[in-house]
């Protein structure tokens, strides 16, 4: 067993890597993992990064986001990201009195501390409760329309996230998103649309043509990147929608420069 009984003894053990951080981070959780974060936050990044790890092993869980809140929004990219999915895991292990926390940080005016937020939204993705997906779809949906370049990426993350592990969710909430005037939203039901499993792709080619009439070029942009990848899972429904999109004034061009990159098999009119 490790005994690190000091700060610098901990960041000894946790530069060693491999089975040692893992080791050092299973013994530290047995003693109070807020005094540990709070002695490690003030040291270097590689410090504030093991405090993100170790928060995530906490049995309390609102302290412990609450030094998270902290390490979500630090300097250090990857303190920000261990932090992100730090506050997943504590989502993921104490649903009940995390996701209000989280829900506050969703409506922050720190880009960052919302960008955590959608990280642990889709961190929290688990097929095997499916008594949470409603949940995550609400705490994501007021994000859709975050256009902050920290903000958007994350958000398009947990939206794969949350389709891989709730595909029948996640396209109920993706058609009623659909019907948004928002470019921003529309570019991510249209992008979220392009994972959709081999079952769901003529429906999401359904809700694909609603899309399509947008007039914002990043949303047009997203369907035509979806069909492009729906097209590898299932090419003869993809590109026999898109032969009826043809005879669209408005879906037209989107179709042609679809057709284009799948390649199309036989001439197109």
């Amino acid at each position: 067993m490790l005994r690190p009984v000091t700060a610098k003894g901990v960041l000894e053990a946790w530069r060693r890597g491999g089975a040692s951080r893992d080791r050092l981070l299973v013994e530290l959780a047995q003693g109070d993992v807020l005094a540990w974060a709070e002695e490690l936050l003030p040291g270097p990044a590689e410090g504030r990064r093991l405090a993100a790890a170790l928060l995530a092993r906490s049995p309390k869980p609102a302290e412990a986001l609450e030094l998270l809140a902290e390490l979500a929004r630090d300097e250090d990219r990857l303190t920000r990201d261990g932090a992100a999915r730090a506050a997943g895991a504590l989502l993921s292990a104490h649903f009940e009195d995390a996701y209000p926390v989280l829900g506050t940080w969703r409506g922050s005016p720190e880009p960052l501390l919302r960008r955590a937020a959608a990280v642990a939204a889709g961190s929290a993705a688990d097929p095997g409760r499916l008594d949470r997906a409603a949940p995550l779809l609400r705490l994501l949906e007021p994000l859709l329309a975050d256009r902050t370049p920290e903000v958007r990426p994350a958000v398009e993350a947990a939206l794969g996230a949350l389709f891989s592990a709730f595909p029948e969710d996640t396209f109920e909430a993706l058609v009623a998103w659909s019907a948004s005037h928002d470019d921003a939203v529309l570019a991510h039901v249209a992008t979220a649309l392009g994972s959709a499993p081999p079952p769901l792709v003529r429906r999401a080619l359904i809700v694909l043509r609603r899309v399509a009439l947008t007039d914002r070029r990043p949303a047009r942009g997203a369907v035509v990147r979806s069909l492009v990848r729906l097209a590898q899972v299932s090419p003869e429904a993809v590109v026999d929608g898109l032969r009826r999109w043809l005879g669209d004034e408005e879906r037209e061009p989107l179709a042609r420069e679809a057709l284009g990159r799948i390649g199309n098999p036989s001439p197109v009119p």
